[in-house]
């Protein structure tokens, strides 16, 4: 993933792989975030897939991803973390090749030791039911979904890095981008 925004290499490195052509059997695109600890020390960061951001564009460029609430400010009373992402679905958890055996949506932080990989498996699943461009707009157009169906998508992501120190920078490590990546879903 390049990184436009504030990065310290020093601390964390991301990339992701994907397969450019994948099945629709596999029931969802598939795709890997790799976050690499670099700093001199263990680190415990936001759960990737809650803080990812995507965006997945369909044959007639409309942004079909449903929109990340787990960007949003929390108003429960309780404010208790609690995993809200919608637009990607956690499939395992690997750190330095061996499988985490959790609830990924029970973690709020993913702890990673020192000069540490953590892989973590997405899925992008549901996707809002898009037929204009004013339902693309609408950020809070979440309902219907509907399974994602076959065809060739681009896609993009946002993940910001945010650990569990809480100092000047609140706990901000650093944030990436990905360029645009081609994706044929199909048969």
């Amino acid at each position: 993933m390049e990184s436009p925004l504030t990065t310290n290499k020093n601390i964390v490195t991301v990339s992701t792989a994907i397969n450019a052509k994948q099945t629709v059997s596999s029931n969802g695109i598939h795709f890997i975030l790799i976050v690499k600890n670099n700093s001199g020390k263990a680190i415990a960061i936001k759960n990737i897939a809650d803080q990812l951001s995507v965006a997945l564009y369909n044959e007639r460029g409309l942004n079909i991803a449903i929109p990340n609430d787990a960007l949003l400010e929390i108003h429960r009373a309780d404010r208790k973390w609690k995993f809200r992402s919608e637009s990607v679905y956690p499939d395992a958890l690997y750190i330095n090749g061996k499988e985490e055996k959790t609830d990924l949506k029970m973690l709020e932080y993913i702890a990673i030791p020192v000069n540490s990989i953590c892989k973590m498996h997405l899925i992008i699943k549901r996707v809002k039911h898009v037929e204009t461009p004013y339902n693309v707009d609408n950020w809070y157009l979440k309902k219907p979904t509907i399974n994602l169906a076959s065809g060739k998508y681009k896609l993009r992501m946002w993940l910001p890095i945010i650990s569990n120190e809480q100092n000047k920078s609140r706990g901000f490590v650093a944030s990436f981008e990905s360029p645009m990546i081609d994706i044929g879903y199909g048969k």
